[in-house]
């Protein structure tokens, strides 16, 4: 318990490391409101639907997927905080027009689904870069603790925007809480733009001359010759349509049907990010011999937040189902991206990033494209119980491998 009360005064010291917390506690109390923000105001636009749903929050989903592996070689090469920063204040910008269109009355499907492919490019720069940025800011000892330290404060501000937001886009609608995102985003740029001496030196002549493609090859190596992560990604290509169908689509649709609309998706949001909150403190606790074990044995749990949406269960159950899911995701993502950074070379850490979230997240936008056809055809019950199935079966195939069940702490 003292190393751990050590470590966190250590990385409190450290103005960098502060400067990184700010800016994902400020940006994910926006992240918390516009996820309920959007799909209602999809849902309450004159024919909007489950489709239309789908187009928006799937434009976003394809570029990031398409252009992940892109991201973590211009991470690697030209900087990652300048990219984490850059994308941030960018983003800014078009979440800033969404929020326009929706106060003065001109949103429409096609400018958000513009809007949202924009912003996933910029996102697919941005990911790769965050997930390599840690390791210049703490030592590899701290790692984990400072992860989790991210990732408490960051779960504690999406519990907190999500209850807002329920209750904002309930009384006043989207774009107050769509507004107050692109707020969040241009604080948190400026915060990580300011890091920008962390990243490396210019490339110099020698490392110019290393192409694109040969950058991409050596991630790649990097990649696929660790079975363990070629396991969990590929499995969690299954996992994360079925879930980000849920998210995306299924859960508002089903709570506009059977519960209170905004204001009950906002209940369970802010469960889910209170879960990841008590996730990231159980993260910074303890610190087990076998990360990969717990990360991958506590993902199957979330998909019961999907089976008790099917049912439906009483709002009270479903806010608690949606922080067993909170704390798995948060418990699964600072084990997992521990033994990324302890196992993966610091200069390559930006494009195995990229190859896992690319390989993660490939079938998402599929996902994403079918959640609403699916939903209307099936209608919603059965659509729910299909996605909670294979959300169930792709979290548990993991643990069948023996490396994924005994792989070792590499940082202690």
């Amino acid at each position: 318990m003292n190393d751990i009360n050590d470590q966190v005064r250590e990385l409190w010291r450290n103005v960098d490391f502060r400067k990184m917390f700010t800016s994902r506690v400020v940006s994910n109390f926006g992240n918390g409101m516009t996820p309920i923000a959007l799909a209602f105001g999809v849902l309450d636009l004159p024919g909007g639907n489950a489709g239309s749903l789908s187009i928006v929050t799937a434009a976003h989903m394809v570029p990031l997927v398409l252009f992940m592996v892109i991201g973590g070689v211009a991470a690697d090469r030209f900087g990652r905080a300048l990219l984490v920063g850059g994308t941030d204040l960018l983003g800014s910008i078009f979440v800033s027009i969404s929020a326009i269109a929706f106060l003065m009355g001109f949103a429409s499907v096609p400018l958000l689904a513009f809007n949202g492919f924009v912003f996933g490019v910029l996102n697919s720069l941005w990911y790769p870069a965050f997930t390599g940025l840690m390791p210049q800011i703490v030592e590899t000892r701290l790692l984990q603790s400072a992860n989790a330290l991210v990732g408490m404060g960051a779960n504690l501000a999406l519990t907190l925007g999500a209850a807002t937001a329920g209750i904002l886009v309930a009384a006043f609608g989207s774009g107050w809480a769509i507004l107050i995102d692109a707020l969040s985003f241009f604080i948190a740029g400026c915060l990580v733009f300011s890091l920008r001496h962390l990243d490396r030196d210019a490339p110099t002549d020698e490392e110019k001359e290393v192409g694109i493609i040969t950058q991409l090859k050596d991630g790649w190596v990097e990649f696929s010759s660790r079975r363990w992560i070629v396991i969990i990604v590929v499995s969690f290509a299954f996992f994360h349509p079925a879930f980000e169908g849920f998210i995306g689509v299924m859960a508002p649709v089903r709570a506009k049907e059977v519960l209170h609309g905004a204001r009950d998706m906002g209940f369970m949001m802010a469960g889910w990010g209170f879960g990841g909150l008590l996730g990231t403190i159980a993260a910074l606790r303890i610190h087990v011999k076998r990360p990969l074990l717990l990360a991958v044995g506590v993902m199957p749990t979330i998909s019961l937040w999907i089976f008790s949406m099917a049912v439906p269960m009483p709002i009270w159950f479903l806010v608690g189902t949606a922080v067993i899911a909170g704390i798995a995701i948060d418990v699964m993502y600072a084990n997992w991206l521990t033994t990324l950074q302890t196992y993966v070379p610091e200069e390559a850490m930006s494009r195995v990033g990229a190859y896992d979230a690319f390989g993660s997240l490939i079938f998402a936008p599929m996902g994403l494209f079918v959640a609403g056809p699916f939903t209307k055809w099936l209608g919603t019950q059965t659509a729910l119980i299909v996605a909670g199935t294979v959300a169930l079966v792709a979290a548990s195939v993991p643990l069948l491998s023996r490396e994924v069940r005994t792989l070792t702490r590499a940082d202690q």
